[in-house]
């Protein structure tokens, strides 16, 4: 009788477990079973990945408190947005069509769910958009992933990355002067962003660059949301530690590139989010995984 009551006394422990870890990383249902049961990520992934998501699988870790510090009390639905860049990066690498179907919808789904519960001036949210709009083009949804990228624009007028992505979009439509009319516009609001410069380029525009709006109308700037860049300045500003406004600076402009494919990749496929352009600088490392993380299961 007493191994029969010490193996009870066991289960319950193992359940809260399991109860606790369920909570903590909470992830949607996610496409096909393969996808659901396969989505934790490998150390090479993990490292590929925005620095806060290892830390946000260790809420322990003092890297989980700075990244809470600079993302805000919405860095709680982080690992979703995480899940779905890990989604979206294999999907690349998938040789099935049903089963990248799959993975792109279950990117859809995670992307979704801090779109919806995140707080409208979380942000993270144009960089969030821009990335469910590169799912949703790779899944044939071409007018919903326009709609996406356009309403980045309009949150973060600033964000280089929605305007190349959007223009890359309409020049695979072939809608070649509205994508000139996005480069000219990211430009002038971007105007040292060499990915966009190539692009005007490639896309016929005259030189000299566009003139950027702060040098017509510096009163008339728009306005955007906080972005992780100038929530560090906000942070400096508010007394926080100088590690806090160094890990925002850049994030919202990284470019996530796991299992990014070659420059001939980029040349052939144009509408390449993963791409990186010839010109761009690597992407900074990112940190590597917690001790003991799992990920979700």
């Amino acid at each position: 009788m007493q191994p029969a009551v010490g193996h009870s006394a066991r289960r319950p422990k193992a359940r809260r477990r399991l109860i606790y870890v369920a909570f903590l990383l909470g992830l949607t249902s996610t496409g096909s079973g393969t996808a659901r049961a396969q989505w934790v990520p490998t150390a090479q992934e993990m490292a590929m990945l925005p620095p806060y998501c290892a830390a946000r699988f260790n809420e322990k870790s003092p890297e989980f408190a700075r990244w809470r510090g600079i993302l805000g009390e919405d860095f709680i639905h982080v690992h979703h947005y995480c899940a779905g860049l890990n989604f979206l990066s294999r999907a690349r690498r998938q040789a099935s069509s049903q089963e990248r179907k799959d993975t792109l919808s279950a990117a859809v789904r995670e992307m979704d769910y801090v779109l919806t519960h995140a707080r409208p001036e979380f942000s993270l949210r144009a960089e969030i958009l821009t990335n469910r709009a590169v799912a949703l083009s790779m899944l044939g949804r071409d007018g919903e992933a326009a709609a996406d990228l356009e309403t980045a624009i309009r949150l973060n007028p600033r964000f280089a990355e929605a305007y190349r992505a959007l223009a890359d979009l309409q020049a695979k439509l072939n809608q070649k002067q509205k994508a000139l009319e996005t480069v000219t516009v990211g430009l002038q609001h971007v105007p040292n962003d060499r990915g966009l410069q190539r692009r005007y380029d490639e896309l016929g525009g005259k030189k000299p660059y566009p003139t950027p709006v702060e040098a017509t109308a510096p009163a008339t700037a728009p306005e955007r949301p906080a972005s992780p860049k100038n929530m560090g300045d906000q942070a400096a500003a508010e007394g926080q530690p100088p590690a806090a406004k160094e890990a925002g600076d850049g994030v919202a402009d990284r470019a996530v590139s796991a299992g990014a494919p070659t420059t001939q990749a980029k040349k052939t496929n144009p509408w390449c989010r993963f791409c990186p352009d010839e010109d761009a600088p690597p992407p900074p490392a990112s940190s590597t995984p917690p001790a003991g993380s799992t990920g979700p299961r």
